[in-house]
């Protein structure tokens, strides 16, 4: 992350950056993957790229 960036903005090109977070509801929520999972979510997806997590985020609304 750099001073100009925030936790969940895209990181360098093709970098690992970001998870992709489960809660038991089933909900899914972006997450940057140097932060500590909060408790009630677990990691579904990733570290991955910003972009193949939003995807799959996407994906799952209805």
């Amino acid at each position: 992350m750099t001073a100009r960036s925030a936790p969940f903005d895209p990181g360098p090109d093709g970098h690992a950056t970001h998870l992709v977070l489960e809660n038991a509801q089933g909900h899914l929520s972006l997450w940057p993957g140097w932060r500590q999972t909060p408790e009630g979510w677990t990691a579904r997806f990733g570290p991955a790229p910003h972009d193949a997590c939003t995807r799959l985020v996407a994906a799952d609304r209805p």
